[in-house]
C-alpha cells in the first residue's frame, strides 16, 4: 500500500471536511456529515488493508503508528469538540474562560494518565513498536479504547490511543486560542491599540502563502512533522492577519496548474535569494579591487 495514496486520501478527506465546516478554528457546522466522511475514509483504508496485505512488519507498523492515527484523530476531534462547544455555559467572559481552562486541565490529565505512552508518542520512540503496532500482538483490552470500538482486523495495541493523542493536542490548541481571544477582548481600547501596532499582515496573493504552508507541511519542519496542515494554515492566519479559509481549495487549484510551476512563488523566492547573494558577492569583489 503506497504512502502517497494514503496522503491523497488524507488530503481529500480534509478538503471535504473543510467544505462542510470551514477552517479548524470554526465551530462544527454539521457533525453527522463530518463523521460520515471520516468513517467512510476509515472503511476505505480497512478495505485497502484487506485487499493489499502488508508486505512486512515494518509496513504494518508504519501504517498503524502514523497513518491510521492521523485519520482516526479527526473522528475523536470532531466528537469531543462538539461536546465541548455544546456545553459552553451561559455567562460572562470570565465564566466561559474558566470553562475552557477546565477543559484544558482535563486534556492535560489525560496525557498524565497515559504519560508513558504519550512520551513514547512525543519522542517518536521505536523500541516497542512490534508490541504496540502489530495486529498479532494486540491485547484483549488496549489502553483507552472502548471495547465495542476494537476491530481485531484493523486495530493494534496503541493505534487508537495515538489517534487520541493527536486529537487532544488539536483540542488543546483550539481551547488555548479561545482563552487567548477572551483575554484579548478584555483589554481596554488603549491596550488594543498598542497591541495592534505590533501586528503584521500579508500583502501578497493568498495562493502564495498556501505554497509556503504546504511547503512547511510536506517537509515536516514543525513539531517534528506532527503539525497538521490545518494547524499551519491557522498559525499563518493568526500571524499575518489573513483569511485562508479556502486554503484546501486553493491547493487543489495549484495541483491543477498546467502552464506555470506548482511552486511559482517558492521558485520566485529561491531566485530572488539566489540573485541577492550573487549580487552581494559581485559587490564585495568590486570593493576589494
Amino acid at each position: 500500500m503506497p504512502a502517497g495514496k494514503f496522503e491523497n486520501q488524507y488530503s481529500i478527506m480534509l478538503e471535504q471536511l473543510t467544505e462542510i465546516n470551514g477552517t479548524m478554528s470554526d465551530p462544527i457546522k454539521n457533525l453527522n456529515a463530518s463523521l460520515t466522511i471520516i468513517k467512510q475514509t476509515l472503511i476505505s483504508l480497512k478495505e485497502q488493508n484487506r485487499m493489499q496485505p502488508f508486505i512486512d512488519d515494518d509496513q504494518e507498523i508504519r501504517f498503524f503508528k502514523y497513518t491510521k492515527p492521523r485519520f482516526y484523530a479527526w473522528q475523536v476531534y470532531y466528537l469531543e469538540l462538539h461536546n465541548i462547544i455544546s456545553s459552553v455555559p451561559i455567562g460572562t467572559d470570565e465564566v466561559i474562560k474558566n470553562y475552557y481552562i477546565n477543559e484544558i486541565a482535563i486534556i492535560d490529565r489525560f496525557f498524565k494518565i497515559h504519560a508513558f505512552h504519550y512520551q513514547y508518542y512525543l519522542k517518536n520512540e521505536s523500541c516497542k513498536d512490534q508490541i504496540f503496532f502489530l495486529k498479532r500482538h494486540r491485547s484483549l483490552f488496549p489502553p483507552s479504547v472502548e471495547l465495542n470500538a476494537v476491530d481485531p482486523e484493523f486495530s493494534t495495541e496503541l493505534d487508537q490511543l495515538f489517534g487520541r493523542f493527536r486529537a487532544n493536542e488539536m483540542l488543546r490548541d483550539f481551547l488555548i486560542r479561545k482563552v487567548k481571544l477572551l483575554i484579548q477582548e478584555s483589554y481596554n481600547g488603549l491596550a488594543n491599540g498598542l497591541f495592534d501596532k505590533g501586528k503584521r499582515s500579508w500583502s501578497g496573493d493568498k495562493v502564495e502563502l498556501i505554497e509556503i504552508a504546504y511547503g512547511i507541511y510536506y517537509t515536516g519542519r514543525i513539531n517534528h512533522g506532527k503539525a497538521e496542515i490545518s494547524e499551519i494554515i491557522q498559525w499563518l492566519e493568526e500571524s499575518l492577519n489573513i483569511d485562508l479559509s479556502q486554503a484546501y481549495r486553493m491547493f487543489v487549484d495549484i495541483r491543477r496548474r498546467k502552464t506555470i510551476s506548482y511552486t511559482k512563488y517558492l521558485d520566485e523566492m529561491r531566485s530572488t535569494i539566489h540573485s541577492h547573494i550573487e549580487d552581494s558577492f559581485k559587490f564585495a569583489k568590486k570593493s576589494n579591487r
